[in-house]
């Protein structure tokens, strides 16, 4: 519940102010580089703000007949008012403090800027623009906050607040880290921006200024350059010394420096009243100075940078509630008619979109269907079958919209018993992968009322539409419904890369058809092995991604099974020498060859064994050891060329194998490595990295097999090393 309020406070405070903050942060970015154009501007002299006052007193004294004011601003220029009957003249100008001579005159500040300072601060509408722009700069502050009460919550807690992100390449990823970063940036631009709103309107506690009354001493007349508060007072010291209109002696020399104000007798020299600011006032001081950048160019970058993002957040998280709010749910039929529920748990609108598409394909064929999210569960008079899709939000918590369910699913008293079935997505980039749908799975085993046949939940890693589809299938048909889903999701539409086939080879035995494809293209250079390549064979709409490996020279490699009734395989198989196929690259950074691992362990079995054959070949000083798994020797023929010359030019520090058809002691890759636990135990521990490309099924005993060597040898779970990412996959 808290949770949801944060959530909301967030969104509806940045939908309330958001044209006005849009506007505002537009002229702020730009007026960050006003200080920065000022900072750089030939004025300052080298060690100028060290020259006592006492010395540019005597050295404008020489110069002009009368000294009206001195001022020194927050880039330590040094202006003077003076005023002189010679040729020399008067007036205001920058001097150079060493000599008194003059520098160059005030330049007016540039229209440009000005014009966005008069727009930044009011809109142009006056005093009711200057209350808006107030506002808006309270209400950012309360997004940030808020926004920080999500980061923690996501991150799990406040001690966790700048622990790792995962990223999964999302725009919220991207809205989370770099908010994360900005947060104490941004922040200061909402508080010094609201304080500077509250002090134009008098909003603030009235504190007098507090005033110290000195006696004076009966002491002879001295030239004012020989005071000896302007001997003992530097320039960088003041902002600003009035000099006195006229020689009455209750006229005073005025001297503001940066936390007080000091009235001098013009003839003595002597301290005649102190007014120490209030906090008031040196807080609106510090305000102006960090809303501004004044005086730094390097806070002024850091205010460009967070204006920057402020209009990126608008953006991102705009694009998030979109994805939220795209897929609102509709229903043919009322939750109470309704034979099969769909219940969804979906932080960005992703798992929502599963399963409305299930439940329009459910409906089409005739069913009765009701979705809904997890927080509005209830009693449903009509429901034989339930279907959970859930995400899992941060460490390990539930969505937004699936907080409730848990304890409802308790509370609420069952009229009908039903099935249930759990569908959870995640990525196993994160220690809790799919943490949430464990959790319901595991409440609905120990409830009477619900049947759960499967032995698991099915659990899905990023968004396998074919894994969630291939489920939906093979239920529908266990219930004689003729289900129809779509074969992929809309996507944006991705551009084709021509290749061209150099070579292929074919193993066939009775146990094993596997054939190798050496591809050339233009764009080798941007194919890294453990990319993937997608297919669509003609007549079909289906892609097939396959693993990429490369070659010593650089062509790529593709290992493929045939499968008799295959599509692609077939597809792939048929290809000629020279004849050229289209595909398209996708990038999967997720599963490169590590840079800076201490050990790196590459597992795989079958043709799961073709970005290896590229990875081995790549530069790299860290001890690589393969284990592969495969059938027979006649299969390792295909490979065997490769793996040797990486042994003898050292790429590969070993490599072990397993047949799975042969007289072997090892039959399994998973033989291997349990033979071999030592080596994986001290390789989790030491930093290394383990990679797992392959059958899911030979990944799932890889991952039973480590989490037994992770107990036995007391190392952190296997969640942890997965979420540090020193246990990676790509299977299939």
């Amino acid at each position: 519940m808290l949770n949801k309020l944060w959530r909301y406070s967030h969104l509806g405070l940045t939908v309330s102010s958001f044209l006005f903050l849009l506007l505002a942060t537009i002229t702020g970015s730009f007026l960050a580089f006003e200080p920065i154009y000022d900072k750089l501007q030939p004025y300052h002299i080298n060690e100028g703000e060290d020259v006592t006052l006492s010395e540019l007193i005597t050295n404008l004294h020489n110069q002009y007949d009368e000294i009206l004011t001195i001022q020194v601003d927050k880039n330590y220029f040094i202006k003077a008012s003076v005023f002189s009957m010679d040729e020399a003249g008067g007036g205001e100008f920058y001097i150079n403090p060493f000599n008194g001579n003059k520098i160059a005159d005030i330049p007016p500040k540039k229209p440009f800027f000005e014009f966005l300072t008069n727009f930044h601060r009011s809109l142009f509408l006056k005093t009711p623009g200057r209350v808006f722009v107030g506002i808006t700069c309270f209400f950012l502050f309360l997004i940030a906050i808020t926004g920080l009460g999500l980061a923690i919550k996501r991150q799990g807690g406040l001690l966790k607040f700048y622990s790792k992100i995962i990223n999964d390449k999302s725009i919220q990823y991207n809205h989370v880290a770099l908010g994360r970063f900005l947060l104490i940036p941004i922040i200061v631009i909402a508080l010094s921006g609201t304080y500077l709103s509250m002090d134009r309107f008098s909003l603030l506690p009235t504190v007098k200024e507090i005033a110290h009354q000195h006696t004076l001493a009966t002491k002879d007349a001295l030239p004012f350059f020989e005071f000896p508060i302007f001997k003992n007072t530097s320039l960088k010291d003041i902002q600003k010394l009035e000099f006195p209109f006229s020689t009455d002696e209750e006229d005073f020399f005025v001297l503001n420096l940066h936390d007080k104000e000091i009235k001098i007798h013009q003839k003595t020299g002597e301290v005649v009243e102190t007014i120490n600011y209030p906090i008031t006032k040196m807080i609106a001081i510090l305000s102006f100075d960090l809303h501004t950048g004044v005086g730094s160019i390097f806070w002024s970058v850091v205010l460009f940078i967070s204006s920057l993002s402020i209009l990126y957040f608008l953006y991102s998280g705009s694009i998030i509630t979109f994805q939220r709010l795209r897929s609102s749910i509709s229903n043919t039929f009322k939750f109470n008619q309704a034979t099969i529920i769909i219940l969804v748990g979906s932080e960005n609108g992703n798992t929502k979109r599963l399963g409305k598409i299930l439940q329009q394909s459910l409906v089409k064929a005739g069913k009765k269907v009701f979705l809904d999210t997890l927080n509005n569960y209830r009693q449903y008079e009509n429901i034989d079958q339930l279907l959970i899709i859930t995400s899992t939000y941060g460490q390990g918590e539930p969505p937004s919209n699936a907080g409730l369910f848990l304890n409802k699913l308790q509370s609420i008293k069952i009229i009908k018993p039903f099935s249930c079935h759990v569908i959870g997505l995640g990525s196993y980039s994160y220690p809790l992968f799919c943490e949430f749908a464990k959790k319901i799975y595991s409440k609905a085993l120990l409830h009477n009322d619900i049947n759960v046949p499967s032995s698991n939940p099915l659990l899905i890693h990023n968004q396998n539409y074919q894994q969630f589809r291939k489920w939906a299938l093979d239920w529908a048909s266990s219930l004689k419904i003729n289900l129809e889903l779509p074969m992929e999701l809309a996507t944006k539409k991705e551009k084709e890369t021509s290749f061209k086939v150099i070579a292929k080879q074919n193993v066939i035995d009775p146990y094993d058809e596997t054939f190798r494809l050496t591809l050339t293209t233009k764009k080798l250079k941007k194919v890294i092995p453990g990319d993937l390549i997608g297919f669509t064979p003609f007549d079909e709409t289906q892609e097939r991604l396959y693993s990429v490996g490369k070659c010593s020279n650089g062509d790529l490699l593709l290992s493929v099974k045939r499968h008799p009734s295959g599509v692609c395989s077939n597809f792939l198989n048929e290809l000629k020498i020279d004849q050229e196929v289209k595909g398209k690259i996708k990038k999967n950074e997720d599963f490169y060859l590590p840079t800076k691992s201490p050990q790196i362990v590459l597992i795989a079995n079958g043709t799961g064994i073709a970005p290896f054959l590229g990875m081995i070949h790549q530069k790299s000083q860290t001890p690589i050891r393969l284990y592969w798994g495969t059938r027979t020797k006649k299969s390792e023929e295909l490979y065997k060329h490769q793996i040797d010359k990486s042994l003898q030019k050292n790429r590969l520090y070993q490599y072990h194998v397993a047949y799975s058809k042969e007289d072997s002691p090892y039959n399994y890759v998973q033989d291997l490595i349990l033979r071999d636990e030592k080596t994986m135990a001290t390789l989790l521990s030491s930093g290394g990295t383990i990679m797992i490309c392959g059958s899911i099924i030979m990944r799932d005993s890889i991952y039973t097999l480590l989490e037994k060597i992770c107990k036995k040898y007391s190392l952190q779970s296997l969640e942890f090393y997965l979420g540090k990412k020193q246990i990676v996959t790509d299977c299939y």
